[in-house]
């Protein structure tokens, strides 16, 4: 159908409405007005659009690992490393972002309850026709300005401030959270490699003693001085050994992985990892251990769930406002129309869907209530096993470092025997075992409590104050 048979239709269909203000448009400004609509654009992810973007988002740069390890310049100090893998890590930046969206989100909220103010702007022609009367044409602009102050929602406002400010503590406090995990990872992974390190070099020296003793043995099989059942049974010792050595160097290999994944770089020359907590740091976390940032978050999240469940009950109930507002003229001779008063507005239905919102806010409310009691009821249980474990531990090692000890004197006696023919070649291999084996004993130990106290400052919110992440707060950049 051709476009001036359209055009002519649709204006007259227009002006047939009697009675009513219509503006009066030509050819020209149609157009206009079809490409101004045109150009606010159409959704531009289909389903291949989005994959091929997710795609190129989620793709991993062949030198991402080395540009990540380059940026994280690792000194050595154990401290201080860790600390530069707090601030560095991924996951420590998204909570920082998060906290500032709550941040926003709280002045969004409180924004309601202030005067909102909204300006308009018409320009046209504007014909009056009908009722037989002759039309009538008015070119001009017009401007309106509108104020309107919310007076009464049933609370609805007050509640989703006071929500936003629950959930903005709920973030900041993942902040403390997600530092303190990411440290104590750090720390353990630290640990860890530093102990199989210091395990498989005290394996080393065995071994290279086991070599040198068996050689002797075998030499005095071939001279007929002892049986070779007494070699035989040795040279078995010894090469159980070389099979825990394979399995160390197994765990090397993925505690080398670890250590890589929380530092970003190849650790070297790691010195021990040093115990943070202190006699007044226990006693602080057994005093106040219902305040720790887990059980402080959760409470926070019942709060912003009481408050939601405000909210969802004040939007059940009409809204007052005052309203004030301008509206000038299309035409000088006009006059200028200004109206104040109140406004009340009441939904009187909406298919049950506010009554639905009410009864899930109150679901969500219950579901944060339980998860606060479940973390009160295994908070104080699991400090309590971990306090007794801990003092286990302490002597455990004591009695594992008197052990060792006694393995060494035992092992310096039968080499002084050896040569006197007191003691077997035999017997010194077996000794030189037992020692190692008290000695790893004692690292073991000493790996595990070191682990358990960084999971006991991490849980407490003590690890990232004593690592000073307070004082370090990474600023973060929107990407654009």
């Amino acid at each position: 159908m051709d476009f001036d048979i359209i055009y002519t239709k649709v204006l007259n269909g227009i002006k047939n409405l009697g009675g009513m203000l219509v503006m009066k448009l030509d050819r020209t400004k149609l157009i206009a007005a079809m490409f101004a609509l045109s150009a606010c654009g159409a959704p531009q992810y289909s389903g291949h659009a989005l994959n091929s973007e997710a795609a190129a988002l989620s793709k991993v740069a062949p030198n991402a690992a080395q540009k990540r390890s380059a940026a994280r310049r690792l000194s050595g100090n154990f401290m201080g490393d860790i600390s530069q893998t707090v601030l560095m890590a991924p996951e420590y930046l998204a909570a920082q972002s998060a906290a500032t969206e709550a941040r926003y989100l709280v002045t969004a909220s409180d924004a309601g309850r202030k005067v909102q103010v909204a300006t308009s702007a018409n320009a046209g022609r504007m014909v009056k026709s009908g009722a037989g009367l002759a039309s009538t044409t008015t070119n001009g602009a017009s401007a309106n300005l509108s104020l309107r102050q919310l007076i009464y929602d049933g609370g609805a406002s007050v509640a989703r401030v006071d929500s936003a400010q629950a959930n903005l503590f709920v973030a900041e406090t993942e902040i403390e959270i997600v530092a303190n995990k990411i440290a104590e990872n750090a720390g353990v992974a630290w640990n860890g490699l530093h102990n199989l390190k210091a395990r498989d070099q005290a394996l080393k020296v065995l071994m290279a003693k086991a070599e040198e003793m068996l050689g002797q043995m075998q030499t005095l099989v071939s001279s007929g001085m002892i049986d070779k059942s007494a070699s035989t049974s040795a040279e078995i010792a010894v090469r159980s050994l070389l099979l825990e050595k394979s399995n160390l160097e197994a765990q090397i290999s993925a505690g080398t992985a670890s250590y890589v994944k929380n530092f970003g770089g190849i650790p070297k020359n790691l010195t021990a990892a040093p115990s943070l907590l202190t006699a007044s740091d226990l006693t602080k976390i057994e005093r106040e251990w219902s305040t720790s940032p887990i059980m402080l978050q959760s409470a926070a999240k019942v709060i912003a769930a009481k408050q939601n469940l405000l909210a969802a009950r004040g939007n059940e109930e009409p809204t007052v406002g005052l309203k004030a507002g301008v509206v000038s003229p299309m035409d000088r001779g006009e006059r200028t129309n200004f109206a104040i008063g109140l406004e009340l507005e009441w939904v009187l239905g909406d298919g049950g869907r506010r009554k639905a919102d009410t009864a899930a806010k109150a679901a969500r409310l219950a579901a944060v209530e339980q998860t606060l009691e479940g973390f009160k009821l295994a908070g104080k249980t699991e400090l309590d096993t971990t306090v007794s474990r801990r003092v286990a531990l302490v002597k455990s090692i004591a009695t594992l470092s008197v052990q060792a000890d006694s393995s060494k004197n035992e092992v310096k006696i039968l080499w002084s025997q050896l040569s006197t023919g007191q003691t077997s070649v035999r017997q010194l291999i077996a000794a030189e075992v037992n020692a190692y084996r008290a000695s790893e004993s004692k690292l073991m130990a000493e790996a595990e409590l070191i682990n358990l106290e960084l999971a006991m400052l991490s849980s407490s919110g003590l690890l990232a104050k004593k690592l000073e992440l307070n004082n370090k707060i990474t600023s973060v950049k929107a990407i654009k």
